[in-house]
This record gives structure tokens, sequence and C-alpha cells, in this order.
């Protein structure tokens, strides 16, 4: 006895079966291709297929087809209205054909041969979901001879069930398709945000060295004014040794003038060159990737840039302590590094103290911890403090208690993304009329 025989007589085993076969996936095309090799089992049939509505064309389209020649069926269609199947999709009702070659209903002449195969009989029954056809399941020769009433109704229970697996997995793949349409929507937004916030950080960072331009600038011209002078007077002390060549004391006194001179200009292109030097670390443009760098030389630079706003007014005590190099966009903490130290500045009213502690932390501080531990970055100021009601809102974008025009009340934000984005915690300590001492925590180690 056949393994189909079976089941057609135990109908209740057979359903077990094939809704289980359909519970494993929610793919369509793997449901569909599921539920007609049970099909085609079950009714012990030559060849079997399910046709789907489409509601553009008001056809029935194959989805997927089992038996001789039946691939070829993929590009055919049926007007719903029109043949066996499309006939059971406008009423609803299933058809059986006995004899294919003399029932006047059967005209499917072409598809035996576009297929190969002669029809001689044929059971075709509609998918029902919500009392809306989605389309047929139709099979051809039976094996063992007609099909019977039995093998219409157990047709009619697969097709029920297929037509919940089919709905199921319609709305799993118009999810897919909308979590994937999300997802791609999230990913651009991320994008835009990542470079709107790179172009947000480098806008901050010309705004900053705009500000310093003007301390800069006259940094660089009181040496470059040395300079100036003291080549004129080289050049006059050169001309008065040539006049007096005959006289050699007074040659010497001339030289040992502009070799005085001389080392006047050097010091003045040596501040020059520190200057610039500076500059070029705090902007690093040359550096996009991360890199390892010495954080100390980072601060040193930066402080080379404030140095107008603290001269004769603001000293600073360096508290360095040993740092392994790290790995970071250095040019990015240069910034913030900057905005602690003109923030620490300005909040000086008059003469004061600035002092910069670093230290390393092996196993790690706060929270943060890489392969190497953790470096910590204190900038303290002896100047006004922030007031407690602020303390909360120092870091959000907008956020500034300087006057209308004097600042964006990013530079804090951003500095909290810059240090987020090297998986780091920045935290601030500030005491209303005593100071604030703002602490940066980096880890060492990481790569990304």
């Amino acid at each position: 006895m056949s393994a189909g025989s079976a089941d057609r007589r135990d109908p209740i085993s057979t359903l077990i079966a094939v809704g289980t076969a359909l519970c494993q996936t929610l793919h369509l095309q793997a449901l569909l291709a599921e539920m007609m090799e049970r099909v085609r089992e079950v009714m012990d049939a030559d060849a079997c297929s399910v046709m789907l509505v489409d509601e553009a064309s008001q056809t029935l389209r194959w989805e997927v087809a089992l038996g001789e020649g039946a691939g070829k069926l993929q590009t055919l269609s049926v007007p719903i209205g029109q043949g066996i199947s499309g006939r059971v999709a406008a009423t609803g009702e299933a058809i059986n054909i006995v004899d294919a070659q003399t029932d006047p209903r059967w005209q499917g002449r072409r598809f035996d041969a576009a297929t190969g195969v002669t029809t001689r009989s044929m059971l075709c029954v509609p998918i029902r979901v919500h009392d809306r056809i989605i389309g047929v399941i139709q099979v051809l020769n039976r094996r063992g001879g007609p099909f019977t009433a039995d093998d219409q109704r157990l047709l009619e229970a697969l097709a029920g069930m297929g037509g919940v697996a089919i709905e199921n997995a319609r709305l799993y793949e118009t999810l897919e398709e909308k979590v994937q349409a999300r997802t791609a929507e999230l990913t651009y937004t991320l994008a835009a945000l990542r470079e709107a916030q790179a172009q947000l950080v480098q806008s901050e960072k010309m705004a900053a060295l705009g500000n310093l331009v003007a301390g800069v600038a006259h940094e660089i011209n009181t040496p470059l004014g040395a300079v100036v002078s003291n080549t004129d007077l080289v050049a006059r002390a050169v001309a008065k040794a040539q006049d007096a060549i005959a006289n050699p004391a007074e040659v010497a006194r001339y030289l040992e003038k502009a070799a005085g001179l001389s080392g006047v200009s050097r010091e003045a292109c040596r501040r020059i060159g520190d200057i610039v030097r500076s500059l070029r670390n705090f902007a690093r443009l040359d550096e996009a990737e991360r890199k390892p760098a010495d954080l100390h030389e980072g601060l040193d630079s930066t402080l080379t840039l404030v140095a107008h706003l603290l001269k004769n007014r603001i000293s600073v005590r360096r508290d360095y302590g040993r740092l392994p190099p790290l790995d970071c966009h250095a040019n990015q903490l240069n910034q913030v590094f900057l905005n602690m130290l003109v923030n620490a500045a300005q909040a000086i009213d008059g003469p004061g103290e600035i002092v910069i502690r670093t230290r390393a932390e092996p196993v790690g501080t706060d929270g943060i911890r890489g392969p190497g531990g953790a470096v910590v970055v204190e900038i303290a100021d002896s100047g006004c403090g922030i007031a407690p009601e602020h303390l909360a809102k120092i870091f959000d974008p907008g956020f500034t208690t300087k006057g209308v025009g004097v600042g964006t009340g990013l530079g804090l934000a951003i500095c909290y993304r810059i240090v987020a984005n090297h998986q780091g915690k920045i935290a601030v300590d500030s005491t209303r009329g005593r100071g604030t001492t703002f602490r940066i925590v980096l880890p060492v180690g990481t790569t990304a």
C-alpha cells in the first residue's frame, strides 16, 4: 500500500502533517513548494500546482507547479472567470473533472500542449482567506482513477490551511520589506547625522580658531617685529663695520652688536616656530584616522595657542604623569582641550591659576577601561565656578551662560560627543566661587 493511499484513509493525520510542515517556514515560495509536495503526495497525482490571484491584471498566475513540463507554466496566466481554474477563482466553488477529454468545461488543451502532459482528470479548489479568494490549487491525473468526493474535501481542507499560511507569509514578507526599508532609512539618517556631526565639529573648531586669531596674530607679530627691526640694525652694524675696517677694535664692537641682535632674532624665530607648530598640532588636518598620539604634546600646543588669554594674569601648573600613547583622533581631543582651557580662562576674573593633571590608571577608572587601562586628564581652574542648577545642563546642545552673541552653546556638547566617540567619559565638579574641574577619562588600547 502506497504512502499516499494510507494518508487518504487518515485525513486527520494528513492535515496534522501538512499543518506542521507549513509552520516550518514563513517565506512564500518555500511554503508553496512544500505545500505542493504534500498535496501531490496525499492526492497520489501526476501533477499539481498552486495559482495565486494577481489583483492588478485580474488573472491567476502559476507560483509553483510540480510534474512533467510544469516549469513551462510559470510564464502563463489564466484570466479570472475563464477555464476551470478561472471559474473556481471567480465563483469560489470547487470543480472535479472526471474525464477531461469529454467534459465540455475543460478547455486546457493549450496547457497540455505547453507541458506535454495529457490531462485525464482534474480537481481544482479555491484558496480562501477571510471570504476572499486569493488563489486555487489544482491536481491532475490521480493514479488510482478519478478524484473522489473525499479527495475534494481533503484538498479543500488543505487549501484552507494553505490560505492562512500564505497570508502569514505575505504579512511576514511585507514586514520584512518594511524593516529593510526602515533599516535603510535609519542607516542613511545615521550617515547623515555623522556627516553633520563631523561638519559641526569642524565648524566649531574653525570658530574656536577664529576667536584665537587676534591673540595668535599678536603673539606672532611681536617676535616678527623684533626680527624685522633686528635685521635692519644688523645691516647697519655690518655697514659701519665695513666703514671702520681700518680700526679692528671698532669692527669688533659692531660685530658683537650684530651677534647679539642675531641671538634675539633666533629666539623670536623660535617663538614664531612654536606658535606655528602649535597651530598645526591643534588642527592636524592631515590626520583623519585614529593614530597613537602624545596627549601632553596636544595639551602643550593648545596652551601655546591660548597664551595671550593667560599672559600676566593666570598661571598654569602642569602636573603631568607618565602616559602611554593613546590611539585617538588627536585633532578632536585638542579641540576638547582648547574648549576646556578657554572656558577656564574666561571663568577667572583677575589673577588666578589653571592646573592640568594627567595620570594613567592601569585598571581603569569611572567605569572606563581598555586593554591598557585608562588615562585621566583633569583641567581645574580657580574661577567663579558653575551654579548648581546649571551643572546638569552644561553638556546640552545650545546651553550657555554667556551673553548673547558670545559663543554658540555647542562647545561642551561637542566635547562630550568627541569623548563619547572615543569610548570615554567627561565629568565636571564645581563649587560656586571656588572653581571648576573637568575630568576626562579615556580608554587605552581601543581602536574604534
